[in-house]
Formats: structure tokens, sequence, C-alpha cells
């Protein structure tokens, strides 16, 4: 099929059905070469073969290497799968990625391998607008593993319920937690001590809330490594937080307002995290397990010894567009962090009023 036209290929992956059930639409193109439809929508590549080494990290996550079965009862297929996301123009997408695949030689002599390398800078582009980048995981993780445990200290007044997800601010920007009066700050790091990246002097600036008080600020750093066998991927953190909120809630109206909010994570720089369609995506399936005991620093202790728009007037730093990394020890003074974050997170909620968030 080397001299299908785009338009027609587009064509047809536009009429390529939603499968009903444990099956794929699958339209071969070449013999290493396909394109298909799963059950929820979304367009699959598939390049028969053995592995495939992808330069970029991005893309690296994004192909899944294993064995597939064309539809419900076929012969299964070794293959790498490249999923693309359920928006409609993804189907001109798939379509440009097959015909440049055909053009680079895939079902020639030059062999799957250098076919997909010079194809691979086109499909970086396209998961750039598909998926979170993995930064946006990670740091979606980490606001989870916090809100998590909000709900869980909660757990026997589902009545709060609510309360506590209005707590977490982090999807819509912003600080990641207002309590009442206090406020968090989420870091996550891969690495295996508190070492952060800020974009700004304003993430460690306490505001002046609308109450006319000035916030008390917080640091929770949490180190996040991945792993091949324990820990949590996003989609289970997801599901465990749905669960939690279906066991205690009466009606899906909690649990489905979670999901949104979820869903808009990180959507200002391309799609956020869908769980219902994205939830099986291959380069949403790494494990992380935590380096650290996670830690909740009181910002306002001295001994944080922070970077203040004070000092930098001495300087000819200018502020405006300065980004820092601070590598903040195990222990910055006798009850910083807390000795226990979950009790002082529990704490922050006792000391708010029913109608502040």
């Amino acid at each position: 099929m080397t001299d299908s036209s785009f338009e027609q290929l587009r064509a047809d992956l536009e009429e390529l059905a939603v499968p009903q059930g444990q099956v794929r639409h699958t339209l071969w193109l070449a013999t290493p070469l396909a394109v298909g439809r799963t059950t929820s929508g979304d367009y699959e590549i598939f390049i028969r073969g053995s592995e495939l080494r992808a330069a970029s990290p991005l893309v690296r996550r994004h192909v899944q290497h294993g064995d597939w079965r064309p539809e419900e009862g076929g012969t299964s297929f070794p293959a790498n799968r490249i999923v693309l996301p359920l928006a409609p123009h993804f189907a001109s997408v798939a379509a440009l990625i097959a015909i440049e695949l055909l053009r680079a030689g895939v079902a020639g002599a030059r062999g799957t391998q250098a076919a997909f390398s010079d194809v691979e800078p086109i499909i970086e582009m396209a998961m750039r607008r598909g998926a979170l980048s993995e930064s946006s995981i990670v740091g979606l993780v980490g606001e989870l593993t916090v809100l998590r445990q909000l709900f869980l200290s909660h757990a026997v007044r589902p009545s709060s319920l609510m309360r506590v997800l209005d707590f977490w601010q982090g999807w819509q920007g912003g600080r990641d937690f207002r309590i009442g009066n206090h406020s968090i700050e989420v870091k996550t790091t891969q690495a295996a001590t508190s070492i952060h990246d800020f974009g700004g002097l304003h993430q460690l600036e306490p505001e002046l809330l609308p109450s006319g008080t000035v916030e008390q600020l917080h640091l929770m750093s949490i180190g996040l490594a991945t792993s091949a066998s324990t820990g949590e991927s996003l989609p289970t953190l997801v599901s465990s937080v749905i669960g939690l909120l279906s066991a205690a809630s009466e009606d899906d109206e909690l649990p489905n307002e979670f999901v949104r909010r979820v869903s808009l994570y990180g959507s200002q720089s391309g799609e956020g995290y869908v769980h219902a369609a994205m939830r099986d995506w291959s380069v949403y399936q790494t494990r992380y397990t935590h380096t650290f005991i996670p830690r909740l620093y009181r910002v306002d202790d001295p001994a944080m010894r922070l970077l203040t728009r004070q000092i930098l007037a001495d300087t000819f730093v200018q502020p405006q567009g300065l980004s820092f990394t601070m590598h903040i020890p195990e222990q910055v003074s006798t009850f910083n962090p807390a000795p226990d974050w979950s009790m002082l997170l529990e704490e922050m909620c006792n000391q708010t009023p029913r109608s502040a968030t």
C-alpha cells in the first residue's frame, strides 16, 4: 500500500469502527505495518518484528513491545505498539506516521529499525500533544499521594470528602493545596534526597490571603523512583482514590468530580490524563516507589536558608524569571520537617473552619 494517498488513508482510518469487547479492528498496510483501533477508540500503530530502539525518551515511553492479537481469536504476532489518543485529529496523525514509515522503507530492505528511526521525530511531535510529560506524571503522583492521605483520614466522615477534594488546587494552578490558612507546595524528585527545582521565588513566598492574614506555607518533599515490580503507577493510584471515594459516597458525584479534576492537571500544555481512556496506555504504566518518607517542611523556619528578594536587592540579579534548585537537608531543625507529616495534615484540616478551603 505504498502508493496510498494521505487523504485516502485518513478517510479509511476515520471509518475504522470502534470495536466492542476485547477485540481490535486492524488495517494492514504492509507485511510489517498495521494501524488498529481499540475498544476505547484509540488509534494504535503496529510495527511487526523485534523490539525497536527509540532515541527519544518520550517516544521510548510510548512504544510497547509484545505479542498482540489483530482480532478476537486471531493469531498473535510480535510487534511494537504505539498508541495515539482518542482525539479526532489523531486519525490524521496516525495516517501521517504510517505513510512516512512506508516511505522510509519499513517494508523494504532497509528494515523496520531504520525506517522507525527516520520517522521518530514525527512520532515525538505527536506524543508531545498526546500525553503528560514524565515530569508532569511524577508531579501528579506526588500531589495525589498527599490527597489520598487526606481522604484516608476523613473516610469515616463522608460528608467532609468534597471539602477535602477542594483543598487540592494543583489541578488548576497556583498553590497545590490550600487548607484554611495553610498552603502546601508539593515537590517531587527522582533523587534519593530532597533536591527540588523552583520556577520562581513566589513558590516559597507566603501570600496574603483574602482574609487579610498571611498564609502559613509548607513544602512537601516527595521522592519517587521508577520500579519494575513494586510501587504504584498513575492509573493504579487514581483507581485507588476512586475506590476509596466510591466506598465512602452514596453516589458517583464525588468520584466523577475527582476524575474530572485529574484530567485537567497539566492540560495547559496538552491533553491531560483521562483515566477511563488512558489507564491502559503504556506511557502511564511506569511504577513509582518512594525513595524516602515524605517530608513536610515549614517554610517560615529561619533554618530553611531561603533565597529572598531582600537578599537579591543587594545584587544585580533580577527576581523576574529566576529559577533555582534547592537541596534541603533531611533535618533542617528540631521539628522541621514534621515528625509525622500525615498527622500534621490532619491538624491543618481540624483547624480549618467548615466554610474555608
